[in-house]
């Protein structure tokens, strides 16, 4: 009797014992945590090195917030409502692996209960359909908790409100997936299938699915998954591009527009030649799409480089029903464009230069496409310019990324503004297909020679090299010293004749030194010239009247 109260009794025990699940451990020191999901447990404090037993206090937090702290020793736990458990294998206050160093530090682990956890995926068969298509949607549930997962009920709804589907099951254990048919060999997913309605304009359709479930406490768990697919209006648009296209050549773009409604529509059909591509129209149509029937529109397209991968962007067509307005776009081809292409650069080693100075000019060529191509440049040394080193001619083979160089000097003889002409690059891709293009132009400013400063000759050196100077016109004022006017002739002296005025040179001046700065020299002897004249010119009428 007491053996069979005792298994009774042990039965019961283990019926109510908790069945943990994931755990995480780790050795704290001072200020650390050990982290797991939601909760955290931070090594708050120890006792000190002298104190027994030695223990420590953790503080535990779920999500961020502190929920309980405890001070324990080796071999100690606590649990919180059967949901998460602390235990403390040790507590030490020595390293014996850093040699005896007093740091202490608790080995703790972490453990919450074991839950049950649904993954829902949803897949659609298909990641578009036109109104009136069949719609095929599995449902894939499975356990991926440590528990199991008890009366399950599952519900699977569509925003906008399409159809309404409810599943249940009493149960399913850790790592199973649930099985809509357990009658057959293999798991079968759950399946739904129903035909999508004609909406005005595209729509897009989500799909929800919600599972809720309760684990071995009787606690309440839900799971979601969902998925979405696009539902296509009465007006489809395709946009259809050659994969392949060569560089510097046309290519053919051609628009479609498919109306699968059973009413006529007004369409206004837009596109766009995008960033790396050059249109040879305006690409605006207006056109009327009938029930049933389609519209195309063509036009062609250059590219503006060579690359792989270039991306054309989508056409819209934009229509109304009932008031309201509806935009369709279509696809975005992509086309790989093949072909050399020939970057130039010109530059001179300076724009400013003196008569007979020396300019280097330099040409480069880069092969920026994704095909070899030969390249030749030649460069013309205008008359007024001579050419002191280096080549004017070049032509080379450039593979996809490479680059060639001409480089050559040349100088002017004389002053002035000189042009460098732009330069025409011919090259050619291995079909035979040339190309022609022109680097920039170049200025050039060859300056005049310095000469040297004529003011800051001085009196001196002017009076040796016979120049008269300001005191020398002073006393020749307006070369009147010649004589001229006078019937006088020369002094007894040698001087000049000329009255006063040779007198105050002769002798005033000399009385009166030098002149002094800033003094208006031989103001006086103009004034005697002056009378004189007008005295000679008088006598000179009397005489003949």
């Amino acid at each position: 009797m007491r053996g069979l109260l005792a298994c009774l009794f042990l039965a019961s025990m283990i019926g109510a014992a908790v069945e943990w699940g994931d755990r995480t451990e780790g050795e704290l020191r001072w200020g650390e945590t050990l982290q797991m999901g939601e909760y955290s447990l931070e090594a708050a404090d120890f006792t000190p090195e002298d104190k027994t037993p030695r223990m420590v206090m953790l503080n535990l937090r779920k999500d961020g917030e502190l929920i309980a702290t405890r001070a324990l020793k080796s071999g100690d736990s606590f649990s919180l409502d059967d949901e998460v458990m602390v235990v403390v294998e040790e507590v030490r206050m020595t390293d014996r692996l850093a040699g005896g160093s007093a740091e202490p530090r608790a080995e703790v682990l972490l453990q919450v209960r074991a839950v049950p956890e649904l993954v829902i995926r949803v897949v659609s068969e298909e990641d578009s359909y036109e109104g009136g298509d069949r719609v095929k949607l599995e449902i894939e549930v499975e356990n991926a908790g440590m528990a199991e997962a008890e009366d399950l009920e599952m519900e699977v709804t569509f925003d906008p409100q399409i159809v309404s589907s409810r599943y249940t099951q009493s149960d399913l254990a850790p790592g199973e997936v649930w099985d809509d048919d357990p009658d057959t060999g293999e798991i079968d997913p759950i399946e739904l299938s129903f035909v999508v309605p004609s909406f005005p304009g595209p729509q897009t359709v989500h799909v929800m699915a919600t599972a809720h479930y309760l684990d071995s406490e009787g606690d309440l768990h839900e799971s979601r998954g969902m998925t979405s697919f696009e539902v296509f209006g009465p007006l489809k648009v395709y946009k259809y591009a050659e994969d392949e296209m060569n560089f510097g050549e046309r290519s053919f773009v051609h628009l479609s527009v498919r109306n699968v409604g059973n009413c006529s529509l007004e369409v206004e059909l837009s596109d766009s030649p995008g960033r790396d591509f050059r249109a040879d129209s305006n690409l605006e149509w207006n056109m009327t799409v009938p029930p049933s029937g389609t519209q195309t529109a063509s036009y062609t397209v250059t590219a503006k480089k060579p690359g792989y991968g270039q991306i054309l962007p989508p056409a819209e067509a934009a229509y109304s029903i009932d008031g309201m307005t509806y935009s369709v776009g279509s696809a975005s081809p992509v086309i790989d464009v093949i072909g050399p292409l020939v970057e130039v650069e010109k530059k001179a080693s300076s724009t400013m230069v003196r008569p007979g100075e020396s300019v280097t000019v330099t040409l480069t060529a880069t092969n920026a496409g994704n095909r070899r191509t030969k390249v030749s440049m030649k460069e013309t040394v205008q008359a007024e310019a001579s050419l002191t080193s280096g080549e004017t001619e070049l032509s080379r083979l450039l593979l996809p990324g490479e680059s060639a160089a001409l480089v050559y000097a040349i100088s002017w003889d004389e002053p002035g503004r000189f042009e460098i002409p732009a330069t025409v690059i011919c090259y050619q891709d291995d079909d035979g297909t040339s190309c022609n293009l022109e680097s920039s132009r170049l200025r050039i400013t060859v300056e005049e020679e310095e000469e040297p400063n004529s003011t800051s000759t001085s009196a001196a050196d002017l009076e040796d090299a016979g120049t008269p100077t300001e005191e020398g016109a002073a006393s020749d004022p307006a070369g009147m010293g010649t004589g001229v006017g006078s019937d006088e002739g020369p002094g007894d002296d040698g001087r000049p004749a000329g009255g006063i005025a040779g007198d105050e040179r002769g002798e005033g001046a000399e009385k009166a030194g030098p002149l002094q700065e800033g003094s208006r020299p031989g103001g006086g002897s103009i004034l005697w010239g002056l009378s004189a004249l007008i005295l000679i010119i008088f006598v000179a009428l009397d005489r003949y009247l």
